[in-house]
Parts: C-alpha cells; sequence; structure tokens
C-alpha cells in the first residue's frame, strides 16, 4: 500500500511546495566567478591590475543582470548576489554593486569566500551559479578545482566548483537551479545535474582563450535561463545534490614532487604517486582535508628555490633568505623590512576569496 500511495503522497507534497512558494516567493542566492563570465576571454580580464579587467567587470555585471531580470519575472522573491571570485581586488567587488540590478542586494561578508563553507544556510531556497568554470585537468577556459591542476575524484564522481557548491547546498536541502559558463561546463554537469539549466555564454578554445557569444545574445541565453529554471523550481522539480557517505576523497596532482607533498598530510594514504587518498565520514571533514592537502602539495617553495639558482644574483638571494630563517629564533635580530607587519586593528570586509 505505501508503494502504491508514495507517487501520489509526493504530487501532493510538490503540489503544496508550489502553493508555499507562491504565497511567499523564493529567495535565491547568486553566486558568481569570473572565469565562466561571456567577456573574459583570457585570463587578464579576471585579474586585478591588467588593463582588461575593468571590461571583464563590465561582463560579470552585465551577466548577473541578466540572471536578475530572469529569476525576478518568473517569480523570484529576495535575491542576493555574492562574489565567489578572487581577482585580487581587496578594495571592492568585482562587480559594479552601483550598476547591479536593483532587484537584488549585494551581500558584503566578515569572512573569505570558500565553495563550501560559504553564506548558504536555510534562509535560502534556490541557488544559481553564475560564470563558472569546467573542473581541473579538462579543457575548459581556465578549468581548475578550488585552484589550478588539481583534481577531485570523490565516491567516482569527478567535481566542479559547481558540485561543491550544491553538495554544500544539499545540508538544508537547497538545489542548484542555473548555471552559466562555457561549452565545456555544459558538458560536464548533464549527467549529475539532469534537471539543471544551463546558458553557453562562450567557447573555450583552451586554458587561456575562448570565444564569446556576442553581449546581446549572451544576455538573453542567461535570462532565459533563469526565467526557465524559476519556473521549473516553482513546479516543484528540482532536487538537492546529495553525495552519499561515506566518502572516498582521491586528490590528484600533475607532478610526483606535488604528490610527494601532499601525501605528508596527516590520514591520508599516497595513491598512485601523482596524489592521496582517504576517507571520511562527513563531507565537511573530507573537505577541510583536502583544503590541507593541497596547501601541503601546492608548495611553490621548492619551485621558487629552483628559479633563483637559475638566475645571476640568486645564489645571494636564498643566502640572505637562509640567514633571516636562522635569526627568526630571535625575532629582535630581524631587520625591520624584514618584520612581520603589525595587525591594523580594522574589521576587513570581504568580497571574493583574497
Amino acid at each position: 500500500m505505501r508503494c502504491i500511495h508514495f507517487p501520489m503522497a509526493m504530487a501532493v507534497m510538490l503540489a503544496g511546495s508550489s502553493w508555499l512558494y507562491a504565497a511567499s516567493p523564493p529567495k535565491v542566492l547568486i553566486i558568481y566567478d569570473m572565469e565562466g563570465i561571456t567577456g573574459v576571454i583570457s585570463p587578464s580580464y579576471e585579474r586585478f591590475g591588467t588593463p582588461e579587467y575593468g571590461q571583464g567587470r563590465e561582463s560579470l555585471t552585465a551577466d548577473v543582470n541578466a540572471a536578475i531580470r530572469g529569476l525576478k519575472s518568473a517569480g523570484a522573491g529576495a535575491i542576493w548576489v555574492e562574489d565567489g571570485h578572487g581577482s585580487g581586488n581587496s578594495q571592492e567587488p568585482d562587480l559594479l554593486v552601483e550598476k547591479m540590478d536593483p532587484g537584488a542586494s549585494f551581500e558584503f561578508r566578515n569572512r573569505p569566500y570558500d565553495p563550501y563553507s560559504t553564506g548558504i544556510d536555510a534562509s535560502i531556497d534556490a541557488i544559481v551559479c553564475i560564470g563558472m568554470h569546467a573542473r581541473a585537468r579538462t579543457n575548459g577556459f581556465m578549468a581548475h578545482t578550488y585552484t589550478f591542476d588539481v583534481a577531485w575524484k570523490v565516491n567516482g564522481v569527478d567535481l566542479s566548483e559547481t558540485h561543491i557548491v550544491a553538495i554544500s547546498a544539499a545540508r538544508w536541502g537547497i538545489p542548484v537551479i542555473m548555471v552559466s559558463g562555457d561549452d565545456v561546463l555544459a558538458g560536464q554537469l548533464t549527467d549529475d545535474f539532469p534537471d539543471l539549466e544551463y546558458a553557453v555564454v562562450k567557447t573555450a578554445k583552451g586554458l587561456s582563450l575562448a570565444e564569446a557569444a556576442p553581449r546581446a545574445e549572451a544576455d538573453q541565453r542567461i535570462e532565459k535561463a533563469a526565467r526557465q529554471a524559476m519556473e521549473k523550481f516553482l513546479a516543484g522539480k528540482f532536487r538537492p545534490y546529495y553525495l552519499r557517505a561515506p566518502y572516498d576523497f582521491r586528490i590528484s596532482f600533475r607532478t610526483v614532487e606535488e604528490g610527494r607533498l601532499a601525501a605528508s598530510t596527516r590520514g591520508v594514504s599516497d595513491d598512485g604517486g601523482l596524489g592521496v587518498r582517504y576517507a571520511s565520514d562527513s563531507f565537511i571533514e573530507g573537505y577541510t582535508i583536502a583544503t590541507d592537502v593541497i596547501s601541503h602539495g601546492m608548495n611553490y617553495l621548492p619551485l621558487l628555490i629552483r628559479i633563483l639558482r637559475r638566475e645571476p644574483g640568486g645564489d645571494a638571494i636564498l643566502k640572505q633568505w637562509d640567514d633571516l630563517i636562522w635569526q627568526q629564533v630571535d625575532p629582535d635580530t630581524l631587520p625591520a623590512w624584514a618584520a612581520p607587519p603589525p595587525p591594523s586593528g580594522q574589521k576587513r570586509k570581504y568580497y571574493g576569496d583574497q
């Protein structure tokens, strides 16, 4: 009898949720990155301080505004926008807040952004990700997961940052309903997110080159995908993205040197020389270990030392560095320029992951 009535119960529940959202419009969080933004066609467009960065900001703002318009036209309620990019701009968000559509509010935070421990909580009903990129070790534009060259596989699933956001949101039963980015990421999300609305805004031509859709066409694609996503959400057609415990994490690097450094992390096992493997009962625990693994594996000091040894005068710099390291035993002997700066005492506002 339970099997017979389960579909009916689900139908009643979905109908009830649609009625609830009609009475109280759903709240949406827009998280944006920059690598998947329409006009970001080379790395310089998403990096603070370059001549092209200003154009990248304009395109980012246009992409986000198109998503806001689409969501609002289909019945979304409050919309919050959160910066999920690390351009190096610590002065203000990458988004041009003064040009943002007034149908949404920008979230200023007192913590750095992280794709898992971000500002998602039970007050949000749905998530939209704008400007996302393909996962690491693939041919998408500026493809990476968390950081460049490090591939994540959990329970046999190759993770993109969109996957990580979705797994985080599932803690509160929240689905990711719409994403924009390049054509490569679109193919990477199809199997795991069959109901997702996706707007392809550019074609990847390699890791550092992309061909953008015309501005008007990109706006139309994003707005349409956002509108259709909200309509489907109100009809109860989305489900959160879950990976079931226990979790089998495999984190891999490009070089044996990085793999060896990563394997020094407590509680992990070597996984073929290029990475590590470990089990976790909770995703957040496994994610935290992964960040430790990456911090060990992506230690660029050995590379810097090799570079300096090849450069004229590099040995003198390395000797100076070695002398300063030994002086750390007595910090009072450090020259003034080498001492760490004092804390500013000011409460910092974070925009992206700076």
